[in-house]
């Protein structure tokens, strides 16, 4: 008999990438999310959904609607796609009706913590940014005395588990003057309780991802960032699939094979644009954002996840895609031109898209045949739609 899968996180990409390679492989699922108008859940694969409390809202909430889900749907394990869900089911998995496929608490204290992934890769032999841990008692004298401008904040960890609910680490931040840096660092200490300072590398994002068991590589895929839907760093808009080659491949496997971790990651790195020179920027052990890029290629990664879980065998012909295909989220390529539009940010230090140039890039991409858009697909536009109209209502 096929267990049955329960899905969370009907908000993101990740999940909707699920729900349809669940549902073309006649997989069981039911998928759920914070609220109805979560696009995953209008998938036409959809046909059994729910909604349950945020985690950032109520934890005791949200495991008492995911069990209340789990007996609903006669669910047998549980398949959060977001840092929080999956926080909150392994340190929680004793509460839970159901079998949780995710990393181990000890896992997640290595994986989800950007000091500590950068702290291993640096012991491993990976080159990482120059990165110092600042508390509130950090002097911004001290960070000044071994960093230099501009650099980046960041939190430690996107997000942190409280008592009662999730606290998000807030987005990263780029600093260019001291002033600047002393109202960023007392900002961004509010929302997370230890913030890196972090060398700001010039360069393109790369992602190495794919599918893991005790480490080691069952899938890989490569994909390159064209655009990111904030020109100065931010969740990728468009990127092309590339082969998994040279330095990339081997930090990738060397660092996810000293974790033990059996799942699906992405290895991030920054790629220094004249010198070659590659960093690794963090580790995300959970499916990613731009999943719907290697599905397009032809790469099935949520169905070979559920091959490893199962003790299926993965064949040859499963692990190919196609390389050269760019994938597009229309609506991070529009936040990218807006922001385009309106110029390159004060004391901005590097190249920044050009006017004229970058809405010529955003006109030519709907006629480009190399260019696939990932949200849309004709056989499932629902969610297109749907997310549209979160865009609208903010």
């Amino acid at each position: 008999m096929t267990s049955k899968i329960l899905l969370l996180d009907g908000y993101s990409t990740r999940t909707l990438a699920c729900v349809r390679s669940f549902g073309r492989r006649g997989l069981p699922f039911a998928v759920g999310g914070h609220s109805r108008w979560d696009f995953a859940l209008h998938s036409r694969f959809a046909c059994e959904t729910f909604v349950y409390k945020s985690p950032f809202v109520d934890l005791e909430g949200f495991i008492t609607d995911v069990n209340a889900a789990v007996d609903r749907f006669a669910a047998t394990e549980i398949l959060p796609t977001s840092e929080a869900a999956i926080m909150v089911c392994s340190e929680h998995g004793s509460d839970l009706r159901v079998q949780f496929r995710g990393p181990t608490p000890e896992q997640i204290a290595l994986l989800f913590d950007k000091e500590r992934t950068l702290e291993l890769a640096s012991r491993l032999g990976i080159r990482v940014p120059r990165t110092i841990a600042v508390t509130e008692a950090t002097a911004v004298a001290d960070i000044l005395a071994v960093m230099d401008l501009p650099l980046i904040l960041k939190a430690s960890s996107s997000e942190s588990l409280g008592k009662q609910r999730i606290r998000r680490g807030g987005n990263t931040i780029y600093v260019f003057s001291r002033d600047a840096l002393s109202l960023a660092l007392e900002r961004k200490l509010k929302s997370a309780p230890t913030v890196l300072a972090q060398q700001f590398i010039v360069g393109h994002g790369v992602g190495i991802s794919g599918v893991f068991a005790a480490g080691k590589p069952i899938a890989l895929f490569g994909h390159r960032r064209l655009h990111e839907s904030t020109p100065t760093g931010g969740p990728s808009a468009v990127a092309v699939s590339i082969a998994v080659e040279g330095e990339l491949r081997e930090h990738a496997i060397r660092l996810m094979g000293a974790t033990d971790y059996t799942g699906p990651a992405m290895v991030e790195f920054k790629v220094n644009d004249k010198t070659g020179e590659v960093f690794l920027m963090e580790v995300n052990a959970r499916l990613w954002g731009s999943i719907l890029l290697p599905l397009a290629a032809g790469l099935d990664i949520p169905y070979i996840l559920w091959k490893v879980w199962h003790n299926e065998p993965v064949n040859e012909a499963e692990l190919s895609y196609r390389v050269g295909l760019v994938g597009r989220y229309l609506f991070g390529d529009t936040k990218h031109l807006l922001f385009s539009l309106r110029g390159r940010p004060r004391g901005w230090p590097v190249a920044f898209p050009g006017r004229r140039r970058a809405l010529c890039d955003y006109i030519s991409m709907f006629f480009r045949r190399d260019v696939r858009p990932l949200l849309l697909d004709m056989e499932d536009p629902v969610p297109f739609f749907a997310r549209f109209l979160q865009e609208l209502m903010g």
